[in-house]
């Protein structure tokens, strides 16, 4: 199983099929600049007869070398949930990562470190070494020692933090195009969404880090949304914030959207204070239907696919899946455990070369990747802003 499988030679996102956590990969520029947002590398992933696919395997034989060693630019981790962070310990140890992205939860976490797995306690001993690195040099910070600490915390302006240069941080509503020091914005932007300012006071799911992706090819360019674990009342709150800041809202649009923590029921269907019971929320859907670029608009969710509804169940649930395929076209609903079928799962790769974007789907082999330009027309939407030379139309 995966014994064939490369990282492809043009730009592409591509969704693992892991079980039911998140495990997404980025080729930003072949052969050279590769992310790696969250990690579920199972033990069980090493078992021919298990669906599941050995990431970390796939990385260590097709990621770029550097200095003899496969080099990952970036590994972002949107909370320190087990499902999201898992192998990363061995990760650490058979790949160079240039640079780590984290919100400021991994620094608080002071009085919860008993109940962090052990990646997220490795993840963090390497975060507070880069710190003391960065901070006994802030002037010359070199690839392997990078960090970048995104959100605000009140936990940054003490003695420990206070010290970390500005190019170490970043806060919600800003654009990040650099990656372990390189200047990545003929290629790539992330939009940072959250977490907010009170998030910190919020369980582990409502602090994650959400990112609006856009990955450019020349002209074309095509945009990702992650959310993390995040709920309702948080996810809604992207929305009503960036819908009031026009400069901002072209990075509300996707053309493949992850769904929040493994397609649970709790973004769509909410209790809150003035409710007897839990209730279908649907302006939260509304939103998702509005910004999904006409189209394209794919909902994948990172998940094994028996989508039940039984009281107390986890995700994925069955609620969810429904409440996603009514707002997207026949087909764009992909769990990763039903690409192309239950049997032989492969990852979901989503390509972006100079035809536009595309999605080589296994399940329809005679259909080819669908390029944006023979889309313009009808994908409408605002286009993500001109920040660069090159940019042209948009």
């Amino acid at each position: 199983m995966g014994d064939e499988f490369k990282l492809p030679s043009k730009k592409a996102v591509i969704f693992w099929p892991i079980g039911t956590g998140d495990c997404t990969t980025l080729v930003l520029k072949p052969n050279e600049t590769v992310v790696q947002i969250d990690l579920c590398h199972l033990e069980k992933a090493d078992d021919p007869d298990e669906p599941e696919w050995p990431v970390i395997d796939q990385l260590v034989k097709s990621l770029p070398k550097r200095n003899g060693r496969p080099y990952l630019a970036l590994f972002v981790l949107t909370h320190p949930d087990k499902d999201h962070i898992q192998g990363f310990a061995e990760l650490l140890q058979k790949v160079e990562i240039g640079e780590l992205w984290h919100t400021p939860r991994i620094f608080r976490d002071q009085s919860d470190q008993e109940t962090l797995c052990d990646d997220a306690k490795v993840f963090r001993k390497e975060v507070h070494r880069r710190r003391k690195a960065i901070l006994a040099d802030p002037g010359n910070i070199k690839s392997g020692n990078r960090f970048r600490v995104i959100g605000h915390d009140n936990i940054l302006t003490e003695d420990d933090y206070i010290g970390l240069p500005d190019n170490c941080k970043s806060r919600p509503g800003e654009k990040i195009t650099l990656i372990n020091g390189i200047d990545l914005s003929q290629d790539f932007q992330a939009f940072i969404h959250a977490p907010f300012k009170d998030d910190q006071a919020k369980n582990k799911n409502n602090t994650s880090l959400s990112l609006n992706v856009v990955i450019i090819e020349g002209q074309e360019y095509a945009q990702f949304f992650f959310f993390g674990d995040r709920e309702y009342p948080t996810i809604k709150r992207i929305f009503d914030i960036t819908e009031e800041r026009e400069k901002n809202k072209p990075y509300l649009y996707w053309h493949v959207m992850l769904c929040s923590h493994h397609c649970s029921k709790a973004v769509m269907y909410w209790q809150d204070e003035e409710d007897e019971e839990e209730t279908f929320k649907k302006n939260v859907m509304d939103y998702f239907e509005k910004y999904a670029r006409k189209g394209a608009g794919y909902i994948v969710s990172s998940s094994h696919s028996k989508f039940t509804d039984g009281e107390g169940d986890n995700p994925p649930h069955k609620r969810a899946r429904k409440c996603y395929e009514k707002i997207v076209t026949t087909g764009h609903f992909i769990c990763t455990h039903e690409y192309p079928d239950k049997k032989n799962p492969v990852p979901l790769v989503f390509t972006v070369d100079a035809v536009g974007f595309g999605f080589d789907d296994k399940r329809q082999k005679s259909k080819g990747p669908v390029g944006l330009a023979a889309l313009e027309e009808a994908r409408g939407g605002t286009k993500p802003p001109n920040v660069q030379v090159g940019f042209g139309k948009y």
